[in-house]
């Protein structure tokens, strides 16, 4: 008669049980880096395809004498990860491709599925000589390029950007100033002088225009001012009696303009006298 033979389990030694399971936890990691792989990549693909926008873009004089270009930039996060130390610059140049200024904002964090909102304020300041001089004088349009770095999703670099255009009426487009015949006799010599120009801009050119007659030796010969309030899309074309200086000849000089609203006065650029 044969012996009843009961099966035995043997447990499975240790390292083996170890090996199994890193086994099936490096399966499981590996299949959530390929799900981070792909959310991370659909999700910075949205990102990029949203660029900064620029919003509500205004212009006006500021009390310190210089043109004041205010607005806002967005940028969406539609991802599923932040957009992190996301830091922004916005360049502008004149329609000839001249630098006029840069500024720039953050950093700052963005949340999965938020928006940002980055408030901007560049200020130009206006000279005869200086690149923004034609601001006041020329409509023409701007160019406006803003880029931003960050990081998304923790590791990543990532850089958005947005080249546009932006329409620039000028305050004072089409500026003349034009200086008549004298007329008179002894040391009552008046001469005409007629200011000319066209508003284009987004806001009123509302002020004082103050000029003055200059010799062709830089003698001053005269001068007087203009009390100025011309609307958005009005034309000014006044005329004033100047009284000359006696024996100060403005033939071959020139006339100086500033105006002033208030604050730090505006050169305007100077008109000569044949």
């Amino acid at each position: 008669m044969s012996a009843l033979v009961v099966p035995t389990h043997r447990r499975p030694p240790g390292i083996y049980r170890l090996a199994r399971g890193l086994r099936w936890l490096s399966a499981l990691v590996f299949v959530a880096l390929l799900i981070f792989a792909a959310t991370v990549g659909y999700s910075a693909f949205e990102v990029a395809r949203s660029s900064p926008q620029s919003r509500g873009l205004t212009a006006s004089f500021a009390p310190n004498g210089t043109i004041e270009i205010g607005g806002s930039f967005t940028l969406a996060n539609p991802g599923y990860y932040p957009i992190q130390g996301l830091a922004l610059t916005a360049r502008i140049s004149n329609e000839t491709g001249v630098f006029l200024g840069e500024v720039g904002t953050g950093p700052t964090t963005i949340a999965p599925s938020a928006t940002a909102v980055f408030p901007l304020a560049l200020y130009l300041p206006v000279s005869t000589t200086g690149p923004s001089a034609s601001l006041l004088t020329e409509d023409q349009y701007l160019g406006v390029d803003a880029w931003a770095n960050a990081t998304y999703a923790y590791l990543f670099p990532l850089s958005v950007a947005l080249t546009e255009n932006r329409s620039w009426g000028a305050p004072f487009e089409g500026f003349t100033v034009s200086v008549g015949t004298p007329s008179g006799g002894g040391g009552n010599i008046t001469i005409p002088v007629t200011v000319a120009f066209r508003n284009d801009a987004s806001f009123p050119t509302a002020g004082t225009l103050a000029f003055v007659i200059e010799s062709a030796l830089l003698t001053p010969c005269g001068g007087d001012s203009f009390t100025l309030d011309v609307p958005p899309g009005d034309s000014y074309d006044e005329t004033e009696n100047v009284a000359l200086s006696p024996g100060c000849s403005p033939a071959g000089g020139h006339v100086t303009s500033t105006y002033s609203n208030g604050g730090t006065p505006v050169s305007l650029p100077p008109e000569g006298i044949p």
